[in-house]
């Protein structure tokens, strides 16, 4: 019965590609099914009739695969134990027998550690063990002719090099040639190394490479608004100084010799000159501080005075300092103070008389006002700027004091006591102050200061006026023209200058330096 269903199938599926035209489908229910076939050509097969019960009993192809794949399960993956089965054991050393073989094929273990093999130094191969290179064929044979190419082009030589500069070299290389080439004939027991048996150690060089920094770069998008979450790079902001300094320094001299038969007469002269001057500044929004001090010192020969050798002209200590809060623009509320006096003492000429000496006297001026103040530059120029600082004290307070009252009172501004020819040794006095300085720079060389301090208690009068050009040579040497002008009509009248005008002029030339 199988074998009639299963010719059946093949059967129908041989003639499955004829024309084949299903008139009636009925399925009753899902269990009947009644199926009219009609050929399309009259000269085909005569219709198949098949039973119902036949018909279910065909197998169809997936039930046949699933049947046959019933027992089909997936492959398990092999043991360990299986894997050690199955695997090859492979011939492998002992780590002392390594090292053993190891060090029979180092070729550093072959020579032996005391020869001169190993000394830097180049020696000749003929004093050195023989060693076995090879070249049974001799380096000059020819199995050709060589001077073929200049037979056939004659108008061409070829190119001969110059070896005149190593004849020396190469007889000296024929002449081991020949040497070595005789041994290798007639004495070849004497060849117990050869070049295999060197050392074929390489030294590898080890590549430093410099670290470079490589900034990541921003990745650029489709999107036009990508740039709006990109941090911008953090601004560099350099820690501000509030305190600055600055510092002048400068030992200048006149020289001048004069022999005693000098026909016109004179004297010899001698004069030094010393400024020191440090400036420490603070600026911090609208506080302003100005610390100044100098000190200045003009000694020179007296050749008159018989009773010292020297003299002082000019000696000045002075602290200004200056404390301001600005108030708009270029002005500042501020309170000024000076304090001046000297360092050394000071005689008259021929006698013991002290003129002045420290503290003796020394002056104090205090002041509440308002200042000016102008720095410029000038872009054309770079060295050219000016600086202008001008302290104007409507109310003012002067203190004038000498801890010494054996000295010259008079000379110094110092009132009598009433109905007596003795002078005081305290003054006070209140008033105006103008406090004013003036630094222009011409170029890199030449720069001019300018200081100008006037006082008035209403009464009296006290005026300073001082100007100084530099004109440096170099760094360190610089030539000065100064001249001070001081005007004081509380001082009495001297009968050989009969004038309340004071001058003080120098020129001198030494060391500069600033910072």
């Amino acid at each position: 019965m199988v074998k009639r269903s299963v010719l059946a199938l093949f059967i129908v599926l041989l003639f499955s590609n004829g024309r084949v035209e299903a008139q009636d489908v009925n399925i009753i229910n899902g269990n009947q099914l009644n199926q009219s076939v009609q050929t399309a050509a009259p000269d085909t097969f005569p219709l198949l009739d098949l039973d119902e019960t036949e018909l279910d009993k065909i197998p169809d192809i997936r039930s046949q695969f699933e049947k046959l794949n019933s027992s089909y399960s997936s492959p398990a993956a092999p043991s360990e134990n299986l894997l050690r089965f199955l695997k090859k054991d492979e011939i492998e050393l002992s780590p002392e027998a390594q090292y053993w073989v190891d060090w029979v094929r180092d070729p550093s273990t072959i020579i032996s550690p005391w020869m001169t093999l190993r000394d830097t130094t180049i020696v000749n191969p003929l004093f050195t063990p023989i060693l076995f290179k090879g070249g049974l064929i001799p380096k000059d044979l020819q199995l050709y002719d060589k001077d073929f190419v200049a037979k056939q082009r004659p108008s061409f030589s070829m190119f001969t090099p110059d070896t005149t500069l190593f004849e020396e070299e190469i007889l000296k290389s024929k002449l081991q040639n020949k040497a070595y080439n005789y041994v290798r004939v007639n004495y070849p027991e004497y060849f117990r190394y050869s070049e295999r048996d060197l050392p074929t150690d390489v030294v590898k060089i080890n590549e430093i490479k410099k670290v470079a920094y490589e900034p990541e770069l921003i990745k650029i998008e489709n999107d036009p608004n990508a740039f709006n979450d990109v941090d911008a790079p953090v601004k560099f902001i350099p820690e501000r100084r509030y305190w600055t300094s600055h510092f002048e320094s400068a030992v200048q001299f006149a020289q001048n010799y004069i022999s005693p038969n000098w026909h016109k007469g004179g004297v010899s002269a001698l004069n030094l000159t010393n400024r020191q001057y440090f400036v420490y500044d603070y600026n911090k929004d609208k506080v302003q501080i100005k610390n100044e001090l100098e000190w200045k010192t003009n000694v020179l020969t007296a050749p008159k005075d018989t009773l010292r050798d020297y003299k002082i002209g000019d000696d000045v200590l002075r602290l200004h300092s200056n404390i301001g809060y600005k108030a708009f623009s270029k002005w500042f509320y501020t309170f000024d103070a000076t304090f001046q006096t000297q360092l050394f003492s000071n005689f008259a000429e021929n006698t013991d008389n002290k003129l002045a000496s420290f503290l003796a006297p020394f002056n104090v001026n205090i002041g509440v006002g308002m200042k000016y103040e102008l720095n410029k530059s000038f872009p054309q120029s770079r060295h050219k700027k000016v600086g202008l600082s001008v302290n104007l004290a409507p109310l003012s307070y002067d203190l004038k004091y000498s801890i010494n009252k054996d000295i010259d009172l008079g000379r110094h501004g110092f009132k009598k006591q009433a109905d007596s020819d003795i002078f005081e040794h305290k003054l006070h006095k209140f008033g105006s102050t103008i406090n004013a300085t003036l630094n222009f720079q011409f170029n890199r060389n030449i720069s001019w200061y300018s200081r100008f301090y006037y006082f008035t208690s209403y009464e009296n009068i006290l005026g300073e006026f001082e100007n100084r050009l530099t004109m440096a040579i170099s760094r360190f040497f610089s030539t000065t023209i100064s001249l001070q002008l001081r005007y004081d009509d509380s001082v009495l009248k001297k009968e050989d200058f009969n004038s309340h005008v004071q001058i003080n002029e120098l020129l001198s030339f030494g060391f500069n330096y600033k910072w």
